[in-house]
């Protein structure tokens, strides 16, 4: 609403693939959402992991990882990257997958390196991998390399998952730098995300409140809390 932008698909520049999945609508909700009453179907956790047979539940159908957000933060993914490091918990072992391609391939590269992608999830499976986190962030190789867009990455191995019949044995993670609004993390979940980490938008907002642009809400409402004559120990 409130944007005379042309759709995506009849622009002549370039744009983000989650912007072919927009409408221009007005939405009322009546009566509003009540978050506090209504905190069961209001709540924004999540979870992920390797998921039991739906039809007998068992223990270990409860064994996964309960996040508050699908928004998660470079400190919570080390959590998750590193959850099995000790090896007490090899049902949670992880395995990163590198989402980037070389540009100079063109449309058919970009075809190869997402089915190179799906052989080596399969793979990673295979060998007890239960996490998959699918990054497009540099972790060293090729320089040349660029990012696969999230969306399409994300889609692309849960759909070979789906065939594979393999999706319920892992739980998908993405740390992705293309990933900017609130729109953007909502179709990454639709689309088979447990939980994204938009490392790039966080540490563009850390690099605001660093140069001054932007005040520390946060750090504001401790202060202010601290000021209080009530307050006790800050």
């Amino acid at each position: 609403m409130g944007t005379d932008t042309p759709a995506a698909v009849l622009s002549g520049r370039p744009r983000l693939m989650f912007d072919y999945f927009t409408q221009l609508f007005a939405q009322v909700t009546n009566p509003p959402l009540d978050a506090i009453r209504e905190e069961l179907v209001t709540s924004l956790g999540t979870i992920t992991g390797p998921e039991q047979n739906l039809l007998h539940p068992i223990p270990a159908s409860c064994r996964q990882i309960v996040l508050p957000y699908p928004v998660i933060d470079d400190n919570d993914l080390a959590k998750i990257l590193h959850i099995n490091d000790e090896g007490n918990l090899p049902g949670f072992a992880s395995h990163v997958v590198d989402g980037r391609y070389d540009p100079a391939g063109g449309g058919a590269g970009l075809r190869a390196r997402l089915a190179d992608i799906c052989a080596e999830v399969s793979a990673a499976i295979r060998a007890g991998a239960r996490l998959i986190i699918l990054s497009d962030r540099a972790r060293g190789g090729s320089q040349e390399l660029v990012p696969i867009p999230s969306l399409l990455l994300t889609g692309t191995v849960h759909h070979h998952l789906i065939k594979q019949k393999s999706r319920t044995r892992v739980g998908l993670v993405v740390e992705a730098g293309d990933v900017r609004e609130c729109h953007h993390v909502a179709l990454l979940v639709g689309y088979g995300a447990a939980a994204v980490n938009p490392y790039l938008a966080i540490e563009s907002v850390r690099d605001l409140v660093r140069r001054g642009v932007i005040e520390n809400v946060s750090e504001k409402k401790a202060e202010a809390t601290c000021s209080r004559p009530s307050a006790r120990a800050c």
